[in-house]
């Protein structure tokens, strides 16, 4: 019995390597994977866009708009009467705010803040909660809306 053994594992192992790989026995080749790379450049793109759009908000949003300050044309001859008197002037709003950058007044419908002129010789001295100080040639006026 042990003969009849030995010769089925000789055969076996003559039938092992005489055997050729079939198609069938082989493993599937493997698929690139270029999409992860376009998936992580889209989305590096697209957080750097944002990023960006952060940024420019946030130093538009810090930086100081520039007030334009008021243009006023007057004549020499019109200059010495107004000069000496603030009785033409018309209050229209005063804003106060705790933060002395953030106060104005509105004056015959042009906006002045505190240490603005007026006209020469007329100058905001002080903004209130609800009155103005002027500076008229060294006195000192109070007016209220």
């Amino acid at each position: 019995m042990s003969t009849i053994l030995e010769a089925l594992r000789k055969s076996e192992k003559e039938r092992k390597l005489n055997d050729v790989p079939r198609l069938s026995d082989m493993p599937p080749p493997e698929e690139s994977r270029s999409w992860p790379l376009v998936v992580i450049a889209i989305l590096s793109l697209v957080l750097a866009l944002v990023i960006g759009v952060l940024v420019s908000q946030w130093w538009f949003a810090s930086s100081p708009t520039p007030v334009s300050q008021p243009v006023l044309q007057s004549s020499p001859a019109n200059d010495a009467a107004s000069v000496t008197t603030a009785d033409d002037l018309i209050v229209n709003v005063v804003s106060y705010s705790e933060q002395a950058s953030q106060r104005f007044v509105m004056l015959n419908g042009k906006m002045y803040r505190e240490n603005d002129f007026v006209r020469a010789g007329l100058m905001v001295v002080e903004i209130r909660p609800n009155a103005v100080v002027f500076n008229v040639r060294g006195e000192l006026i109070t007016r209220t809306p």
